[in-house]
């Protein structure tokens, strides 16, 4: 049972506490995972619309974060998938079965994709908040 069904909330307003808690697991699912807004809305069974909210304030206050030159995050972050990416890369060693290779491989490309994503995303909301 997830951590938002516990909450049995159909709809709505939440409180407070209840944003927090559902903002921190989509930071966690989003940033941390690499999961889509659309598997979020499924994995904690809240409309879509409310996840890319969600995503959107998180992606504002790495804006802010970033503009306040408090943009260590965002490197640690990058260099956490570079480190992650590094290691998988040398775990293709000789030896490895086609599925187990197959793995690693499909491992590295989504990290690769997620890196590339984040910083588009970045990139387009600094643009936006420029216009």
């Amino acid at each position: 049972m997830n951590s938002m069904a516990q909450i049995q909330k159909i709809g709505g307003p939440y409180t407070k506490q209840e944003q927090e808690i559902r903002k921190n697991k989509v930071f966690e699912l989003h940033f941390q995972q690499g999961h889509s807004a659309v598997q979020i809305a499924k994995i904690l069974d809240i409309n879509r619309n409310t996840i890319n909210k969600d995503i959107e304030s998180w992606y504002s206050e790495i804006r802010k974060d970033q503009s306040n030159s408090n943009k260590d995050w965002f490197d640690k972050q990058l260099q956490r998938l570079e480190f992650q990416r590094t290691r998988l890369q040398e775990s293709l060693v000789d030896g490895l079965s086609y599925k187990e290779r197959l793995q690693i491989e499909k491992s590295i490309s989504h990290i690769d994709l997620s890196i590339a994503s984040f910083v588009v995303k970045i990139e387009i909301s600094k643009r936006y908040k420029s216009l």
